[in-house]
């Protein structure tokens, strides 16, 4: 009676009330984004992203040299 252990002492607030967990915190918040208008990631779409994303870091590395 009266003891907490270790692991059991940041599952409480100051006023004994129970915390959420991590994984139900991110449980929450994942289920407040919004799911309309999304793509799923595929192998296609993942390295056309990879692809335009290398395009614009030449493009940015480009722009750079030519100011200096």
């Amino acid at each position: 009676m009266g003891y907490v252990l270790k692991r059991d002492k940041g599952k409480t607030d100051d006023d004994g009330e129970d915390k959420l967990t991590l994984e139900e915190t991110i449980e929450e918040d994942r289920a407040a984004l919004p799911s309309e208008g999304l793509i799923p990631v595929t192998l296609e779409s993942f390295t056309e992203w990879k692809r335009q994303r290398a395009l614009k870091k030449q493009a940015d590395l480009e722009a750079r040299v030519k100011e200096e």
